[in-house]
């Protein structure tokens, strides 16, 4: 198979892995108001289950690395999936709110295995700008998902009972363990069997963490992903709960957010021949910050309207498409021998700051649109902070 079509096949592949965490995420959120409503809670309540998701999402980034770095990449995916499948039911029958957050959080932590496994497959089959490639092109795969996963979370929640939401993603894994357990061949050539070893994870650990290049990339792509974290916190909450929009149109407009996002990652795939990813870091950087503050001044000017919210979020994923998959690229770039471990660690730190930032937003809601605003406004300019003193500097 040439490079080309490899690229192609794994890039649809793993992004079928990574639909795991749209699917998860932004079929939940425009059902945010029912499920308060059947459950007979505030709103505020059922975003702690998504703190409760982002939490579990962090805490599992540092297992599935080390784990597929010892047993091999299949099956860990296949039991993460597994286990996925049976945290859906277990929400989807859920009872209270104190259930809810339990699975959730279960979901959570085997989510953070798709794309850490995504990551570590790429690794192992490309490095530098082809790797880049991969990312970028699993991420764009990843997030058409969400075009879909929006509005049908929206319809679901306005003619079904919000159960519904859940039986859908169990669908969709009962398919994607069907998927990887026929067409995904192991890409890990050789196991490393001390990899769980304390002493050998303390030992990998400790050399990422002190690799500079490692560590201000993650920051900088950490601070973007806390950013679009905060969108999906809180902005179901506000512009159905607050500013009166139906959940299906919340739906729709959750995915032509999205667009925005599809139309930059396709830009940069194109772009990093020729500007490379330090280049498409500063750009992505400064556009990220851009939407923030965008957003946090037409918040602060009592601007009401869904556009206020919607058009500063285009722009910021616009960024965001630019960051992520160049500073998740070299981040691993150094770490060969133990990508899986790097891409846990750097799942970990980034998915632990947007878990932190999900629970203050979820403490300090007030049903206006400018604690959210706020929050990715600081992670905008955060972002170009990292790059300007650290990443341009490498």
């Amino acid at each position: 198979m040439s490079k080309r079509r490899l690229l192609l096949f794994y890039a649809l592949l793993l992004g079928y892995l990574t639909m795991v965490g749209p699917i998860a995420i932004d079929g939940f959120l425009p059902a945010v108001p029912a499920i308060a409503n059947g459950l007979g809670v505030g709103i505020s309540s059922i975003e702690f289950s998504l703190t409760a998701i982002f939490a579990g999402n962090a805490l599992g980034q540092i297992l599935y690395g080390p784990l597929a770095d010892r047993f091999g990449r299949k099956p860990i995916i296949l039991l993460t999936l597994s286990i996925y499948f049976a945290a859906t039911i277990g929400a989807g029958l859920s009872e209270t709110v104190g259930s809810l957050v339990f699975w959730r959080f279960l979901q959570g932590l085997v989510l953070a295995s798709g794309r850490i496994l995504s990551n570590a497959v790429s690794r192992d089959l490309f490095e530098r700008d082809k790797l880049a490639k991969l990312i970028t092109g699993f991420m764009l795969v990843g997030a058409a998902s969400t075009l879909g996963a929006g509005p049908l979370g929206g319809y679901l929640s306005e003619n079904f009972s919000w159960q519904s939401i859940f039986w859908c993603m169990s669908i969709y894994s009962g398919s994607a363990i069907l998927i990887f357990w026929l067409f995904y061949k192991e890409t890990l050539q050789n196991k490393d069997f001390r990899a769980l070893r304390p002493a050998t994870l303390a030992r990998n650990f400790s050399t990422i963490l002190s690799n500079r290049n490692f560590l201000f990339n993650v920051l900088c792509g950490g601070f973007v992903l806390s950013g679009l974290v905060a969108y999906l916190n809180s902005s179901s909450g506000i512009l159905i709960g607050t500013f009166g929009i139906k959940p299906g149109m919340y739906g729709i407009l959750l995915s032509m957010v999205m667009i925005g996002y599809m139309a930059a990652t396709a830009t940069a795939g194109k772009l990093i021949d020729t500007l490379g990813m330090k280049r498409l870091i500063q750009i992505g950087s400064f556009t990220v910050a851009t939407g923030g503050i965008v957003m946090f001044g037409l918040a602060l000017a009592n601007i009401n309207h869904a556009a206020a919210v919607l058009a500063p979020m285009v722009i910021f994923m616009f960024g965001f498409a630019f960051v992520l998959p160049q500073t998740t690229s070299a981040s691993l770039t150094p770490f060969p021998q133990i990508a899986g471990a790097a891409s846990s660690l750097q799942g970990f730190i980034q998915n632990s700051m947007a878990a932190i930032l999900s629970a203050l937003l979820s403490t300090f809601s007030d049903g206006t649109a400018i604690p959210m605003a706020a929050a990715i406004a600081v992670c905008g300019i955060l972002t170009v902070v990292i790059y300007v003193l650290y990443i341009r500097r490498l």
